[in-house]
């Protein structure tokens, strides 16, 4: 159409720059589909930066059939998962306003990049936009959503969306979800403490607890992107759920350090509560799966640590990890 080419030709000239971030390791099927769900947004002026440490050529084999100036592609063969990621993060384009982080098994739907840049225009006050999601399974088929228990738009001062973050699981959404406004980061990389290097195992709550310490938070009742829940993810291991939450208290330690998000002792002790519950079941997970490694071990003593927290003015003193 007319308003297509149009797009297509000025659009570098009248909207900001969002880089799309996609990290991919052996999944050429479930990367295709995200690379077209990015490369199909109503939104135009976007970049996309694709590291691949890939063990297999498929996925290199397939950027071979793209001619597409927005696709920058980095094969990394000597990479493991953490180098992927860490070269990712360290990924700055100075001329990108906005980054969103796309998972190579989820998808975009078409207008979601419009959408959210159109909330931070119209909201300078706003330093998170995010949306509802589907939930899709391996072949792609919706399975639920995360609506509910919201009925409609919301915009939600930082304190109160950062105070929820700890009270209620992440209820923001993962990275893929997230529109983020580079401006807002912490020297420009994801995280909230200078000591969170490398893979952080919770990188996306860390990053959406210190974008809300800068602004307030816009959540949108449309599913925008879809989450995909497959057996291949390394969310589902043993050591993972476990290590959400060991760093779980450490973002809880991070916010009564810094005095933010809770305003009253009641307040706090329901924080505290409510990580404890979240590392009991994890401990759980863990120990039906007869998993023993050494960060259950890490675990416990972050439990024995948040229990003497309730009872001495909340000061948390974790556990050196093992």
């Amino acid at each position: 159409t007319s308003r297509n080419k149009f797009l297509d030709e000025y659009s570098a000239d009248l909207f900001p720059l969002v880089s799309v971030i996609i990290p991919t390791f052996n999944r050429p099927k479930y990367f295709r589909e995200a690379l077209e769900s990015a490369l199909n947004q109503t939104y135009r002026n976007i970049e996309i930066v694709i590291s691949d440490d890939s063990t297999i050529d498929d996925t290199e084999i397939l950027i071979q059939s793209y001619n597409d100036a927005r696709i920058k592609y980095f094969r990394h063969k000597d990479f493991n998962a953490d180098d992927n990621w860490n070269f990712l993060r360290a990924y700055d384009n100075p001329a990108a306003e906005y980054v969103n982080w796309l998972m190579d098994d989820d998808i975009f739907y078409p207008t979601k990049l419009e959408k959210m840049v159109e909330v931070y225009r119209t909201n300078p006050d706003v330093s998170l936009v995010t949306s509802a999601k589907n939930i899709i399974d391996a072949e792609g088929n919706v399975f639920g959503n995360t609506q509910k228990p919201f009925e409609y738009d919301l915009k939600i001062p930082g304190d109160k969306s950062g105070r929820l973050l700890f009270f209620w699981d992440n209820y923001i959404g993962e990275p893929t979800t997230v529109l983020i406004r580079k401006k807002f980061l912490r020297d420009g990389d994801l995280c909230w403490n200078e000591d969170e290097t490398g893979f952080f195992p919770l990188i996306d709550v860390s990053t959406w607890c210190q974008l809300l310490t800068q602004g307030n938070l816009v959540r949108l009742i449309e599913c925008l992107s879809g989450l995909r829940v497959h057996k291949g993810q390394c969310t589902h291991s043993d050591k993972t759920v476990v290590l959400f939450a060991i760093y779980y208290a450490k973002l809880l330690k991070t916010a009564i350090d810094k005095g933010v998000f809770f305003r009253d002792e009641k307040e706090l002790r329901r924080a505290v509560l409510f990580v404890i519950d979240y590392s009991v079941v994890q401990l759980n997970k863990a120990n039906n799966n007869n998993f023993h490694g050494k960060e259950v071990e890490t675990l416990e003593k972050t439990l024995v640590a948040l229990a003497q927290a309730l009872i001495n003015g909340y000061k948390l003193e974790l556990p050196t990890e093992r």
